[in-house]
């Protein structure tokens, strides 16, 4: 770039960011200058949830024209034409700020001159290549980038939920970088950027239990399939049930709760543009489980975050799904008597089956909604010794309890939903068990959450957990931060973007009626919402994944052509080996046509429930 054009270049990017500056100190400011056609700037400061705890973002907009976005460590420009969008990465940190009169001219003048000669500015300076190497010097808002570096293809150890793994991956740079918007804060992120054959789009992964660790696995699936991939820890280090990070460290639960998401989603964005020159044509989120949550957080607090979000099995209403896992201990583990041997379980699959497969109209070993199954587990009751396909009446007490779901006791007001008749097989590491103490997952999320994000330590006992009265308190102490309940999503209906939720009705993780709940909380607050979010409950299907029912399917291929080709979904095929069973947007229930054979799609139909 010759000199002359490349010092002009940095006089256009210091007066920008000094008027980006002075708007963001003026709060809000319009003002209009006669060109031809006259053009109309003006300031808005951006709006969110818990705004000081948010960087001040803010936006100049040219309709047709001109996008100037700014914050605390720089700006970015984008020029929308008839061909495209042209994107200038370069940003000025405050220090870089050239001293000047900071007034509405000087944003005149650079946006003016931007109109013109934007195409010119946004090529690269002398020095200025697009290497992975290049990104570790890259400047980021409230942190640092630890390391950039180019992996060949091969063979790379990852970090899975619950262990590391070896797979194979293609080319990609890795980026690594720490963001800390608080003193106390220490999120750890990590940006995959595909060498070749990227996308242009960006695929962000979620978390599982508490997080804790990179779901490193995830991102390499996303690589293979041409995006460009982000994850983060949430801010702490450990195993999914692991809490004692939280213990003293309120900021760090705020990071847990949504803050970290957010800001590595932005980073990412800004990270892509920078590798490639241009920000990815669309940004998706693909997250189940803690994951989920995830992903109705980003669409309830921040829907310009991602055009598309695949929220699987959400734990979105965290704090009452705890509560509910020390229902299910109170119930089961508390007394040796209650405690069902994970040997029994197959007997009391078998029990529902035989009062309830038929209920669809098709005996398969699935239930389609569990919720048209009555079974009474009395029927179980042992008529002489104990063995593994009876229940003695303590077990059936218990049982009955799990499938009840949490209440207060008081008012008999549901806490939090109960687990499906009909999946019973599948709760061996999640519910089921005769360990002391409990050795099931979700009591070993639970004692973690409540001990340390709720009641501030492992002295805390969950056989002392009032139904009653500690329920408040834990809404009250850390609710607003890591409940993701909030049925008003006009945000991400305004800004067009699309969600895309699922549940397996087999779940022994998170109850599926939480997804039902949550969906039916929006319709009533929104009305009709099929044009931007839909529910698809999944026969047969555990937690994300596994479980007797057809329920694999690409879930990615499904919102993206949502998302870029408007195609919403109705039905969705899904599989398992031998079978393919039809999906359908809740409340319809696929039905059997009464020819061909049930194991194939084909032959069912959607239909109102």
């Amino acid at each position: 770039m010759p000199a002359g054009l490349r010092h002009a270049r940095r006089w256009l990017l210091i007066n920008l960011y000094n008027a980006s500056t002075l708007a963001r100190r003026s709060g809000r400011f319009s003002v209009s200058v006669s060109l031809i056609p006259t053009i109309h700037f003006q300031f808005a400061a951006t709006q969110g949830v818990n705004s000081s705890r948010l960087l001040p973002f803010g936006d100049i907009l040219l309709p047709g024209l001109l996008h100037l976005s700014f914050g605390e460590a720089g700006f970015r420009l984008v020029r929308a034409s008839e061909y495209g969008i042209s994107f200038c990465p370069a940003r000025i940190p405050p220090e870089s700020s050239h001293h000047m009169k900071l007034n509405a001219h000087a944003l005149l003048r650079a946006v003016c001159t931007a109109i013109f000669f934007l195409p010119f500015f946004c090529l690269p300076a002398e020095g200025e290549s697009a290497t992975c190497e290049s990104l570790a010097q890259f400047k980021i808002d409230h942190g640092e980038v630890n390391s950039a570096q180019a992996v060949p293809a091969g063979q790379l150890t990852v970090n899975g939920l619950l262990s590391t793994r070896t797979i194979s991956v293609p080319a990609f740079c890795r980026v690594l970088a720490t963001l800390r918007p608080t003193a106390d804060s220490d999120i750890r992120i990590e940006v995959w950027l595909p060498a070749s054959h990227w996308n242009g789009r960006l695929e962000s992964v979620g978390n599982g239990g508490l997080a804790g660790s990179i779901a490193e696995d995830a991102m390499a699936g996303a690589l293979w399939a041409g995006y460009a991939a982000a994850g983060t820890d949430t801010g702490h280090t450990g195993s999914p049930a692991t809490g004692d990070w939280a213990l003293g460290h309120p900021e760090k639960i705020v990071d847990f709760g949504w803050r970290a998401i957010h800001l590595m989603t932005l980073e990412a964005k800004g990270l892509i543009a920078a590798y490639y020159g241009v920000p990815a044509k669309y940004a998706y989120w693909n997250g189940c489980s803690e994951g989920g949550g995830q992903g109705l957080s980003e669409a309830q607090r921040f829907p310009d975050d991602y055009d598309g979000i695949l929220a699987g099995a959400p734990g979105n209403y965290f704090v009452h799904l705890q509560i509910g896992g020390n229902w299910i201990s109170q119930a089961s583990h508390e007394d040796p008597a209650t405690m069902i041997a994970p040997a029994k379980l197959p007997a009391i699959t078998a029990a529902v089956l035989a009062d309830c497969d038929t209920l669809d109209g098709v005996k398969d070993g699935v239930l389609e909604d569990p919720r048209q199954c009555h079974f009474d587990p009395e029927t179980l009751l042992c008529k002489g010794e104990e063995n593994n396909s009876c229940l003695t009446a303590p077990q059936i007490a218990g049982l009955k309890k799990v499938y009840g779901g949490a209440k207060n006791p008081r008012t008999g007001e549901q806490i939090f939903p109960g687990y499906m008749r009909g999946g019973e097989a599948g709760w061996g590491l999640w519910i089921a068990g005769t360990q002391v103490p409990p050795g099931d997952y979700q009591h070993g999320i639970m004692v973690n959450t409540l001990a340390n994000l709720v009641f501030d330590g492992y002295k805390w006992d969950w056989r002392t957990f009032d139904f009653d009265k500690d329920v408040a308190y834990a809404d009250k102490k850390v609710g607003a931060d890591i409940n993701q309940i909030n049925p008003d999503l006009s945000g991400l209906k305004k800004r067009g973007a699309k969600m895309l939720q699922y549940h397996g009705w087999n779940d022994p993780a998170v109850s599926p009626l939480n997804s039902v709940n949550y969906f039916e909380s929006v319709q009533t607050k929104m009305g009709d919402t099929s044009s931007f979010y839909r529910l698809f409950m999944i026969p047969g299907m555990e937690h994300c994944t596994g479980g007797p029912g057809a329920s694999s399917f690409d879930h990615m291929q499904v919102i993206v052509t949502w998302v870029e080709d408007g195609m919403a979904p109705d039905r969705i095929v899904a599989s398992r080996p031998g079978r393919t069973h039809l999906l359908c947007a809740y409340p319809k229930l696929a039905r059997y046509r009464g020819k061909g054979s049930t194991d194939d799609a084909a032959n069912y139909t959607c239909a109102a429930e």
